[in-house]
């Protein structure tokens, strides 16, 4: 999954987008570490097990940064505050007050 602020730095917002799904935890890192997000965004990959009757998403979690630097946690103070230098930075996509 990827995760990003949207929204304007007065109301942000989380939203989430699943690109893709791979065979392994090695393949998915290394889709994350050959695609370009946002200073804004992070990943998040949570293994599933596929045809299987129960259906259990269990509690593995991994986070990587925006570049695919390994993480304990979702980076969201680092992203949210990207994400406002992101509309400081386009105003006219954002509007004047936005920041």
């Amino acid at each position: 999954m990827n995760y990003e602020f949207m929204g304007s730095s007065g109301s942000p917002r989380i939203d989430s987008v699943q690109f893709h799904v791979s065979s392994s935890l090695r393949k998915a890192e290394a889709y994350i570490r050959k695609h370009h997000v946002d200073a804004h965004s992070w990943w998040q990959v949570h293994p599933h097990v596929i045809d299987t009757i129960e259906f259990d998403e269990g509690l593995e979690v991994h986070f990587y940064s925006h570049r695919g630097t390994p993480l304990r946690a979702a980076p969201t103070g680092r992203a949210l505050a990207a994400f406002k230098k992101h509309v400081a930075r386009y105003p006219e996509i954002y509007g004047q007050n936005s920041g």
